[in-house]
């Protein structure tokens, strides 16, 4: 009876946890039960708040969690929770936390308020460092807020705050970096200028961001030209969604990315943008113009992202069966894969290929694909089931 008792005690305390006891044991999706534990044990809690497909959340899953020393730490100094923001509760904890992006990783009190957030994948460095802020009050992103708001102007302490806030995935870092940029006399040092590029608000609306335009070439010799590109190219983006551009319209598509790019770069931004958007726009018209405008483009623009050419050379795959056109598509996913090979783009090249009818390229691009989404946490399932199709060619 004795041996019974304790065989059942094994199981029901290894039920409680959802990770090997090489990693973070977690409890799964039970919120109350953490709570509890948390109460009892006078810890933090720590939520991992994943969704099934999230790539960047396996490979936490497969790498970070089980790091040896990540583990102690977070097994010693937190209740660890694991929850599906969609599935169960999940739906409710993501609203009530503003969970927007995954992986987030939540710090609560016991009584379920948030103390401490960050956002996305992190190697083991970086997450030991993420659990050791969150473990100290005096650290905790909400104790940084509260100490801002009382009026704390600390140039280190702006540093800090402007640091934990984008990690956490919060606004409100562009209004810290200005208070601490004010203090400063020379703006231009090699520190301010990556304090700048760091923390100010991608968006035309911040005068941080508008004095990384106007001293682009300071930010591009010190940053990094694709760096300081890639920003302002997402702020010109988002912007456009945020004061509603019309994206139909060209002339207010260019007058817009004047703003970002300067009058000589802003019609082939506009152009690129207006065909994005056409590329999935619904109508038959809007197709066969898209299919018009995108060879003048991809023609007039020889440098583009690896991420332009697989969506152009994929939007042919999908709409087109000319061959011509699938074979400029061909020679857009080849310098899409020169510059960053990926498991998408090798499956891009695997569809329009079974569409050319070469089966053998096809095939060997399709299961390097599969391999490559192996190693990236990816989903293969589309990729798989075109390669049943290719080899019943």
């Amino acid at each position: 009876m004795k041996l019974f008792l304790i065989t059942i005690g094994l199981i029901a305390s290894v039920s409680i946890f959802a990770q090997e006891v090489d990693g973070i044991r977690f409890i799964l999706a039970d919120l109350t039960k953490a709570q509890v534990q948390a109460t009892n044990a006078d810890k933090i809690i720590f939520v991992d708040a994943y969704t099934t497909w999230c790539g960047p959340c396996k490979m936490m899953d497969r790498t970070t969690f089980k790091d040896e020393e990540v583990a102690k730490f977070y097994n010693d100094n937190f209740v660890n929770l694991k929850m599906d923001m969609e599935k169960g509760k999940g739906p409710t904890f993501a609203q009530k936390h503003s969970v927007r992006g995954y992986p987030s990783f939540l710090f609560l009190n016991a009584r379920g308020d948030l103390v401490h957030r960050s956002l996305g994948f992190q190697d083991e460095k970086r997450f030991l460092k993420l659990g050791q802020s969150a473990s100290d009050p005096s650290q905790q992103v909400i104790t940084l807020q509260n100490r801002f708001e009382s009026g704390e102007k600390d140039q280190k302490f702006l540093l800090n705050y402007a640091d934990a806030l984008t990690m956490a995935g919060m606004s409100g870092y562009d209004e810290v970096t200005q208070a601490y940029i004010e203090q400063e006399k020379n703006w231009n040092t090699s520190k301010n200028i990556k304090v700048l590029f760091d923390y100010s608000k991608a968006s035309i609306d911040s005068k941080l961001f508008q004095y990384m335009i106007a001293n682009k070439n300071l930010f591009e010799a010190e940053i990094g030209m694709q760096k300081v590109e890639d920003k302002i190219s997402f702020a010109a983006s988002s912007d456009v969604r945020s004061k509603q551009v019309d994206t139909t319209d060209k002339e207010a598509l260019t007058n817009h990315f004047a703003k970002y790019f300067g009058v000589d770069h802003a019609d082939e931004r506009a152009t690129g943008y207006y065909l994005n958007n056409l590329m999935y726009s619904p109508g038959e018209i809007n197709e066969q113009k898209y299919l018009a405008d995108v060879q003048l483009f991809m023609a007039s623009n020889p440098v583009l992202s690896f991420k332009s050419l697989n969506a152009h050379a994929w939007r042919i795959y999908e709409l087109s069966d000319d061959r011509l056109l699938l074979a400029q598509a061909e020679s857009w996913i080849n310098k899409s894969i020169e510059q960053e090979k990926n498991s998408f783009n090798l499956d891009t090249k695997a569809s329009i290929l079974y569409k050319l009818g070469k089966k053998k390229e096809a095939l060997k691009a399709a299961e390097e694909s599969v391999k490559l989404a192996g190693e990236e946490g990816s989903n293969p399932s589309a990729t798989e089931e075109l390669i049943s199709k290719i080899k019943a060619m």
